[in-house]
């Protein structure tokens, strides 16, 4: 009997709240608001699976103690093949702050999630790193 092609959706707002000291600031730089990610798993009906990761840094702001602000405007997308379901991947994202002015710094602020998907497709993440560099 032929399978039907089939997607479950799974979206996750993922809450931050990280205080990073990098670029030799003398004090920290605040991150606050969601990282934002819709995972749909699809099943193209012949027995293959994918992984669609739609991520979005849109609603994050990092505000350092001088009043500066580093808005979050990282959109990306990515196709991961999966072997089987139940699965589990392990996904990073990143968000470049290029900074403007002479105060203003250039960071990669990168999370690391690890991702289980169960036998009907649904997705959780649970957050294993968070850490934001100096880019020079």
């Amino acid at each position: 009997m032929a399978q039907t092609a089939t997607s479950v959706s799974t979206t996750i707002k993922q809450p931050l709240n990280f205080a990073a000291q990098t670029c030799d600031t003398p004090a920290p730089i605040t991150f606050t608001g969601t990282q934002d990610t819709i995972y749909e798993v699809v099943n193209d009906g012949t027995g293959v699976f994918k992984l669609n990761v739609h991520s979005s840094w849109e609603n994050v702001i990092g505000t350092a103690i001088s009043g500066h602000k580093y808005i979050g405007t990282n959109v990306s997308d990515e196709a991961i093949d999966l072997d089987s379901l139940p699965g589990e991947q392990v996904i990073t994202f990143d968000q470049h702050w290029l900074g403007k002015g002479s105060d203003a710094l250039n960071m990669i602020y990168t999370l690391t999630f690890n991702v289980k998907i169960d036998a009907d497709g649904k997705v959780t993440a649970a957050k294993t790193s968070e850490i934001v560099e100096c880019k020079q």
